[in-house]
């Protein structure tokens, strides 16, 4: 269910830009995309069709099966199709992905070796009906269980080392310098850096439960499921400070599969006792709770499958998982090397599947964007706000660029090269004209940083990203 609810999210959040970012009127049209990631080009599917009404009927396909997965209904399959199509959306824009995302395609990929729909779910109710089903199992070990959960704690535990490489954190001020980043910060975040002491402390906490992470999986019991639910608070923390699009409610999904036994048995009473006035005498079809994650492979369908192709099928699904397996360790543990002797500029985003956050090169400036536009009549306006061009920091930094998705795509933009930067110039004298009846001279796109109080403020420096005469 979570799965498909984050899958319906990552679509409306990504739906209000639509035409931004995924059809030949925006950013980077087709011909662009198979210029610049010609294999990506080639991959999508979303490549079809480089119209509005295209693309939406594609969104809307992928809303709909993610539905179905999130009640449950031919869970597999349908699990299938949403990975191909969301696999496919994040082709057609590679410049607007984080690490949230990749970590959304792990899971649903992980997904398709989980029997997720054998309880609470449409495809469990199908089941009960049949004449000689069995009953659904309360646990079970495979190679596929040991992958998924061992994801993120393999992430956790390579954070440690991360943050211990960064100065700000080692002093204490990781936390600090994160909520003072005006274009993240929201919500409680701004308030929360009039209390250093507090967020010291948080910084430690933080450090600490990422050390001690391994407890998911080791322990058992109210041990195991005060874990989870301290991880489950730090995400919900993340939520109520920071914009970091769904990456900590995806984050909080996965931390569900660790809940033990004892805490979905406990859920399960509460459920049945809040529902007993309503549904008096009518007989459960779902059967009991998860417990733990379902053996991988479990059939979908009561359809007989020939044995040959079974045995086929579990060793090729063996074969991938260990892959997947063995690659979880690895990779992250040739970032932390990477880490270590990068001297890069920070990408503030939880940028890539291992989301290191913040470290080990700690980013200390408020980032902000102007994008100075002049019209025939010599009047220059700001092509992102619209109005009259403003180089001062905004109260919100966020308000000086359109949606989450263009900050994705602008702090992308610094590293690419003058070809597709000037793909956002020419964009951009599009959308004035659009927009304002007038047709643009010249456009330019500056980012404008300035140091946070702690790293010392400063004034403001200007680097520009993207110019083009209209």
């Amino acid at each position: 269910m979570a799965l498909g609810l984050l899958v319906v999210g990552d679509l409306l959040f990504r739906a209000r830009e639509l035409r931004t970012f995924y059809t030949d009127w925006g950013v980077l049209p087709r011909s662009a995309l198979a210029e610049l990631f010609p294999t990506l080009a080639t991959a999508s599917l979303h490549t079809v069709s480089g119209s509005v009404t295209g693309q939406a009927v594609l969104f809307t396909l992928a809303g709909g099966l993610a539905v179905l997965l999130a009640v449950g209904y031919r869970t597999r399959t349908v699990l299938v199709g949403v990975l191909l199509l969301h696999v496919s959306l994040y082709a057609r824009n590679p410049y607007v992905l984080n690490g949230g995302d990749g970590l959304l395609i792990v899971a649903l990929f992980l997904g398709a070796f989980l029997p997720l729909g054998e309880r609470y779910a449409v495809d469990a109710d199908r089941r009960a009906r049949e004449p000689r089903s069995r009953e659904p199992r309360p646990h079970v070990t495979s190679l596929a269980t040991a992958t998924v959960l061992l994801q993120l704690v393999i992430v956790y535990v390579v954070n440690v080392p991360f943050k211990s490489q960064s100065d700000a954190w080692m002093a204490g001020n990781g936390v600090q310098y994160a909520l003072e980043l005006e274009q993240f910060s929201v919500f409680l975040g701004p308030s929360l850096t009039q209390y250093p002491a507090l967020l010291t402390a948080v910084n430690w906490l933080w450090i600490g439960m990422m050390a001690a992470s391994p407890l998911l999986i080791l322990s058992t019991g109210r041990l195991r499921t005060a874990a989870v639910a301290g991880f489950v608070a730090a995400h919900a923390g993340m939520i109520a400070t920071l914009r970091l699009g769904l990456f900590p409610f995806i984050v909080i999904a996965f931390l569900l599969l660790y809940l033990p036994p004892s805490a979905w048995n406990r859920l399960e009473t509460l459920s049945a006792v809040a529902s007993r006035p309503a549904g008096a005498g009518v007989r459960a079809r779902i059967p009991g709770p998860i417990v733990s994650i379902p053996r991988s492979m479990a059939d979908d369908s009561p359809t007989e499958v020939p044995s040959a192709v079974r045995r086929g099928v579990r060793v090729a699904a063996t074969v991938v998982l260990a892959i997947v397996l063995i690659t979880s360790v690895a990779w992250p543990a040739a970032e932390l090397g990477v880490g270590a002797d990068s001297g890069a500029d920070p990408v503030i985003e939880a940028d890539g599947y291992v989301w290191t956050l913040f470290a080990p090169n700690t980013p200390t400036t408020t980032r902000w964007f102007v994008a100075p536009t002049t019209l025939e009549s010599s009047e220059r306006i700001d092509a992102f706000r619209g109005g009259t061009l403003e180089w001062e920091k905004p109260p919100d930094a966020a308000d000086t660029y359109p949606s989450a998705l263009w900050l994705r795509y602008l702090v992308e933009l610094r590293f690419t090269n003058e070809r597709e930067q000037r793909q956002l110039a020419s964009h951009l004298c599009q959308r004035v004209q659009t927009e304002h009846g007038v047709e643009p001279t010249e456009v330019q796109v500056y980012t404008v940083e300035q140091q946070i109080p702690t790293a010392g403020g400063g004034e403001p420096k200007r680097t520009e990203l993207a110019a083009l005469t209209c």
